[in-house]
């Protein structure tokens, strides 16, 4: 049994998907990790991390937001608001703060 997807093996093939929002989430992430998969290959000699960094920016930060997106959209009631429950005491300044 081959554990490594990019062979085909058994890993790849185990992905089940609840609803829709989840496949798309699955197939985002998917995308994103092909463009990090591209941008290693494409890097020029010394930009890697750079390379990767970027790629994490932009299809990353946005596969994120895309998941809080659809999360907060299925439990609506975690947006509304209102009062805290208990009031949250201040702290003391530390002596570096000031």
């Amino acid at each position: 049994m081959s554990l490594n997807p990019s062979q085909g093996g058994h890993l790849a093939k185990s992905l089940v998907v609840e609803n829709e929002i989840e496949e798309l989430i699955a197939l985002q992430a998917l995308e994103t990790y092909r463009a990090l998969q591209k941008a290693v290959k494409t890097a020029p000699h010394g930009k890697g991390l750079l390379t990767v960094e970027a790629v994490v920016h932009d299809k990353g930060f946005e596969h994120l937001r895309k998941m809080y997106q659809s999360a907060l959209q299925e439990h609506p009631e975690a947006q509304k608001k209102g009062s805290a429950r208990k009031p949250v005491p201040a702290g003391k300044k530390s002596p570096s703060a000031v």
